[in-house]
C-alpha cells in the first residue's frame, strides 16, 4: 500500500502515453489487429494483389506524383471554397452515418464535404499521403436517400479509405477511364491518355475496389442482411452511376443466390447473362457467412449459421466475378 509520502509524491500525469507510438494508435485506433499480411482482414484478394501489379507500371510514378503534388491539393482547396462541411447541425444524415461508420470500421472521422447539386447523385472520398481523408457527396444523394442506405455508401467510401484505394480511383481519369465524378480535366491527364497500357488493368481493378467496398458498407450496417435490399435501391435510383440502370429483378437473383449458397466452389456456374452488377450482389451476399463479418461486428448473432473462413470466400468469389470481367 502506498505511504502518506510517497502519495504525496505520486503524479498521475506521469502515466499518460505521450509517445508517437501511442498517437499513432490512437489515430488508427485498433483496426491494425484486424490487417493480415499487409491487407484488411475483409478486403478482396484481388483488389488487393491488381491494385499491386498497378504500381509496377512505369507510368504510375508519374500520375502518383502529379495527383499527390497538384491535382488532390487543388481539389481540396476548390471543395473548402464550394461546398459545406457536414456536421450535427448541417447535413446531420450524412454526418451521423460518417460518425457510425468510422466507429464500426474503427478509423478516424473523415471529413464530409456537401456540395449543392439536388441532380447528381454522387458520393466519393479523398485521401492520399499528407492529405487528411475526407468523403465528397452531393445533396441530392443525400435527399434521395434513406437511413440505411446512406450508412452503407458511406461505408463503402470509409472501407476505400481504410484500403488506400482513393489515389488509384482519382488515377483513373488519367487512362480515359471515367467514373460518377465530376472531375475538370487537367491537361497532364490528357498526355496521360495515350499511356493505355495501364487502362485495362485500372479499369478491370475498379470493378474488384467495389467488393471491398461493399463488404465495409456491410460491416457498416445495422443489419447485414439488408444489403441486397439496399443494392437494388440505389441501383434503381441511379446512385452506382458505372453500371447500366438495367432491370434488376432481386427477387429472381436471391432465388439464384439459395442454389449457388449450397453449391461447392467447383460446381459453381452462372447464367451467361448474368450482368456484373448482380455478380458483385451475389459476392456481397457471400461474405455474410464469412467468420471475418462477424470478427467485426460481434454483436450479431450467428447461432446455427456455417461460417466460412476468408480463403473459402475468395475463392468462390473469383469464380462468381472473373468470369464478368469486362462486363457492364
Amino acid at each position: 500500500m502506498m505511504n502518506i509520502g510517497e502519495a504525496a509524491e505520486y503524479n498521475p500525469l506521469l502515466d499518460i502515453e505521450t509517445s508517437f507510438t501511442a498517437y499513432l494508435n490512437a489515430r488508427t485506433r485498433s483496426y491494425k489487429d484486424h490487417i493480415v499480411g499487409g491487407m484488411m482482414d475483409y478486403a478482396f484478394d484481388s483488389d488487393f494483389s491488381v491494385k499491386q501489379k498497378i504500381t509496377t507500371f512505369p507510368s504510375w510514378s508519374k500520375v502518383y506524383k502529379n495527383l499527390t503534388g497538384h491535382d488532390i491539393p487543388s481539389k481540396i482547396k476548390r471543395l473548402f471554397q464550394s461546398t459545406d462541411v457536414a456536421g450535427s447541425l448541417q447535413h446531420p444524415e450524412i454526418y451521423n452515418a460518417v460518425q457510425q461508420c468510422a466507429e464500426k470500421l474503427q478509423i478516424s472521422v473523415p471529413t464530409v464535404y456537401v456540395r449543392n447539386a439536388p441532380k447528381k447523385y454522387e458520393i466519393y472520398s479523398i485521401a492520399a499521403e499528407g492529405i487528411e481523408p475526407c468523403i465528397v457527396a452531393t445533396t441530392g444523394l443525400i435527399d434521395i436517400c434513406g437511413k440505411d442506405e446512406l450508412r452503407f455508401l458511406v461505408g463503402c467510401e470509409c472501407g476505400h479509405i481504410q484500403n488506400n484505394h482513393c489515389i488509384f480511383s482519382m488515377a483513373a481519369p488519367y487512362f480515359g477511364i471515367t467514373n460518377q465524378e465530376d472531375t475538370e480535366e487537367s491537361d497532364s491527364q490528357e498526355n496521360y491518355k495515350a499511356l493505355t497500357q495501364i487502362a485495362g488493368t485500372m479499369s478491370e481493378w475498379i470493378k474488384l475496389a467495389d467488393v471491398t467496398g461493399d463488404r465495409a458498407g456491410i460491416i457498416c450496417l445495422n443489419n447485414p442482411n439488408d444489403y441486397p435490399i439496399i443494392m437494388k435501391s440505389i441501383h434503381s435510383k441511379g446512385v452506382l452511376g458505372m453500371y447500366k440502370k438495367d432491370n434488376l429483378d432481386l427477387d429472381e437473383l436471391l432465388k439464384l443466390y439459395e442454389v449457388l449458397h449450397r453449391t461447392p466452389a467447383r460446381s459453381i456456374t452462372l447464367p451467361a447473362n448474368c450482368s456484373f452488377i448482380e455478380r458483385r450482389i451475389l459476392a456481397g451476399l457471400e461474405f455474410l457467412s464469412c467468420e471475418v463479418l462477424y470478427n467485426w461486428r460481434a454483436d450479431l448473432n450467428k447461432v446455427d449459421m456455417h461460417t466460412v473462413n476468408k480463403q473459402a470466400l475468395e475463392v468462390r468469389c473469383e469464380i462468381i466475378l472473373d468470369a464478368a470481367k469486362g462486363g457492364a
